[in-house]
Formats: C-alpha cells, sequence, structure tokens
C-alpha cells in the first residue's frame, strides 16, 4: 500500500487513521467537507456525495478507507433524510470512484446492523436488523460493497468496528461518563438500566484492524473488527469511576435510553484474527489514555 485515501479524515477514526499511514511512509490524500490540517498528508476540502468528487486522487492500486459519515443513531433519528445524504450516498460515488480505475475500498460498518435478538458474541453471519436509520445506511453500504465485487469484480472490504474510543473522541459514552466524574456530581447517571453490553475497541486497536483488513483481508469479505470482550455499561461506569478516584461515587441508571439503541453487543473476531489482527490495549490502559487525554484538553 503505497497511496491511500481517507474520507472523514477531520474525524476521529480519520485522523488516527491518517497519522498511522504517514508512519508507514504512505501517500496520504485526506478528505473532509470540513476545514482542517494534517501535517505531511494532501489535504482536500470536498464532499465525496458529489459525482466524482475523487476521481482526481485516485488510481490502480490507491486503498480509499471510507470514513465519511455522520456516524451518529440519534442524530439519524432526529434527522433520517440528512443521514441518507451524508451516510449512504457517498458509499455509492466512493465505489463508482474505484471500480473506474481498480481502486481498493475498506468500508468501516458498524455493529448497529444487526438484530437485538442474535445470540452473543455477533460473527459475521449474525441476522442483520437495524433499528435506526444510521444502521440501515451501513447495511445499504455493505450491501453495495459486496454486489460491487460481485458485479463488477471490485475490491471492496467491509470492517465491522464496535465500539471505537480513545484520545481524540469528544462524545459518546466513555467522553460522556469521564466528564460527568469530572464535575463531582452528587451522583452518576447513565441511560438504559446499566445492563447494556457493548464491545469496546482503543483507538491504536481499531486502526490496526482497518489495516490488517486492507492488506490481508479479502475482496468481498467482511471483518468483525473489536476487542471480542463484552464490558457492561455499569461495570464501565465503575471502573472509570475507580480510576478517577471516585469509588464513593452512587451510580444511578435513569432507565431510559434514545431511539435506535441496542442494548447487548459484543463480537466474536476470529475471523480477523486469521488476518494477524490482535487487540493489545486493554479497557484499563486505553480508559486510562482517554482520562489523561480529555484532562489535557479542557
Amino acid at each position: 500500500m503505497n497511496r491511500a485515501v481517507v474520507t472523514g479524515a477531520a474525524g476521529f477514526i480519520g485522523h488516527a487513521l491518517v497519522s498511522r499511514l504517514l508512519r508507514d511512509d504512505v501517500h496520504v490524500t485526506a478528505v473532509d467537507r470540513r476545514a482542517f490540517t494534517h501535517p505531511g498528508a494532501d489535504v482536500v476540502i470536498s464532499d465525496v456525495s458529489a459525482p466524482g468528487a475523487l476521481k482526481p486522487f485516485v488510481a490502480e492500486g490507491t486503498v480509499i478507507f471510507h470514513l465519511a459519515a455522520i456516524a451518529s443513531v440519534p442524530q439519524s433519528v432526529a434527522d433520517p433524510r440528512e443521514d441518507f445524504e451524508n451516510t449512504m450516498r457517498p458509499v455509492f460515488e466512493v465505489l463508482e470512484s474505484a471500480r473506474n480505475c481498480g481502486a481498493r475500498v475498506v468500508f468501516p460498518s458498524t455493529a448497529s446492523i444487526f438484530a437485538a435478538s442474535n445470540p452473543l458474541p455477533l460473527d459475521e453471519q449474525a441476522w442483520v436488523r437495524p433499528v435506526s436509520p444510521y444502521g440501515a445506511a451501513k447495511v445499504a453500504g455493505e450491501a453495495y460493497c459486496f454486489a460491487y465485487h460481485r458485479a463488477f469484480n471490485a475490491d471492496a472490504r467491509v470492517a465491522r468496528l464496535f465500539s471505537v474510543y480513545g484520545p481524540g473522541l469528544r462524545r459518546l459514552a466513555i467522553h460522556d461518563l469521564i466528564r460527568k466524574i469530572e464535575g463531582r456530581p452528587a451522583q452518576l447517571e447513565l441511560l438504559g438500566d446499566g445492563q447494556q453490553l457493548r464491545d469496546y475497541l482503543y483507538i491504536d486497536d481499531a486502526i490496526e484492524g482497518l489495516l490488517a483488513v486492507a492488506r490481508h483481508g479479502a475482496a468481498g469479505e467482511d471483518y468483525n473488527v473489536a476487542s471480542g470482550k463484552p464490558v457492561q455499561l455499569l461495570d464501565l461506569a465503575r471502573t472509570l469511576c475507580r480510576l478517577m478516584g471516585r469509588d464513593d461515587l452512587p451510580i444511578a441508571p435513569t432507565g431510559k435510553s434514545f431511539p435506535g439503541d441496542t442494548a447487548r453487543w459484543y463480537a466474536d473476531i476470529s475471523k480477523v484474527r486469521r488476518l494477524g489482527f490482535s487487540p493489545l490495549v486493554d479497557l484499563d490502559e486505553g480508559l486510562r489514555r482517554t482520562i489523561a487525554w480529555l484532562r489535557d484538553t479542557r
């Protein structure tokens, strides 16, 4: 892999991926519709949902990591049209650009595609039935990847990311809980009943998973990229309290959640392990690094 295009390069995962590729001396074109900078990369401000937006930057042998998306379940419920335009439509344009020049596409999908009734852990054959427009757009994106591979012999690969966290993330459960604890509340409120299960993957490991799929995966295949370890939300909150010196903080589940939320998921990662992927950063260490980064970026 000598040349790569990263869409959504100003985002949490995109920024980390660009940095990692540059360390491997890959020539990177970093694309986002927001203004941003990234020393060492060719920065392009462009909306990839526009027909032909990537055409000048891709050629045979280029690897496109397509990370551009809204990436918010609640936001997709609040405005499904916006989610479609910014999550689904760009997939088509990326695949068209790739198939016309022989580029490779790595499409990061989500655990939100899966039905809540699946037995756990979730493998790649688990039943798909999303409960949010965001999940539906990702299902459609996966389907387009598989269809382009079969219809046009396009090299498209799906890397199904679970709950990625770490330095650089400024939203979602771990970020929000850390900020709440820093505020020294009388009690720590949790969404839901606290029994929710998640599979948390540290950002560095997520990037290695994407690279493993890009370098060693197969065209037309899908891979769960996760830690493979279930974490209950209550246990996550207790761990954060311990790491932040607030063992005494009462934890209070609210019993309320948001439309589109899925209560329980964690992954079977045996397929991606066969590509050489193995998560290295355990939850305690990853949370310590995240807490330290957030304290430095108040």
